[in-house]
């Protein structure tokens, strides 16, 4: 089974390709495939009426220009369906770049 890092609403994740599942305002779940600018491939996005297959894209596009991961927003929790995988909530893992960031923000302050 797969797994997620779960992010924040509006967070960036610069080396990997966020999907955002949410309700519509007719109570539909879309899900939209975001990627960003990396190298020389051109941020982007596509919507999605069923989220496997939003999903798919998502694991396209990793193979395809090499990002790091797939990451989740959620506009709300309860959206989250365990056949999708599992989703480890916002805040509790870093990425690499992530924990690279905070290891050397910590060594800098203790220099100061």
């Amino acid at each position: 089974m797969k797994c997620f890092r779960q992010i924040a609403k509006g967070a960036e994740a610069p080396d990997a390709v966020t999907i955002g599942i949410e309700r519509n305002a007719e109570g539909a779940i879309l899900a939209t495939v975001r990627w960003p600018l990396r190298g020389g491939v051109k941020a982007g996005e596509a919507t999605y009426h069923s989220v496997p297959e939003a999903f798919n894209a998502a694991r396209a596009a990793v193979d395809l220009h090499g990002f790091a991961e797939i990451v989740v927003t959620l506009q709300s929790d309860d959206l989250w369906r365990p056949e999708w995988g599992e989703l480890q909530p916002a805040g509790m893992a870093l990425s690499e770049d992530e924990a690279f960031e905070l290891a050397r923000a910590t060594e800098a302050s203790r220099d100061a």
